[in-house]
């Protein structure tokens, strides 16, 4: 193996501890550097989850007396992603 991918293994393994969004990587031939996305960040179910959230219950329908409800609507909208995520692998 060679060092550069070694560099990349570790970059990646960090980036998943780390619950990184980004993932930085070198190229192999130029040794630039590129980003990949780490689909497995938790910000990526945050953000897909107040998508929904958003579609399903237009912000403007809301006013501050309901940013509780919105919250707790949007870690229910999470939770739902991740299992259905599960049961399709």
């Amino acid at each position: 193996m060679l060092p550069m991918e070694i560099v990349n293994i570790i970059l990646g393994y960090v980036s998943d501890l780390n619950n990184d969004l980004i993932i930085t990587q070198y190229h192999l031939q130029t040794n630039k550097e590129y980003y990949k996305i780490n689909f497995h960040s938790d910000l990526l179910w945050n953000i897909e989850s107040t998508l929904l959230m958003k579609r399903y219950y237009p912000l403007s329908h809301f006013s501050n007396k309901y940013a509780e409800l919105y919250k707790f609507g949007k870690i229910h909208y999470e939770k739902q992603l991740r299992e259905k995520s599960q049961h399709n692998v």
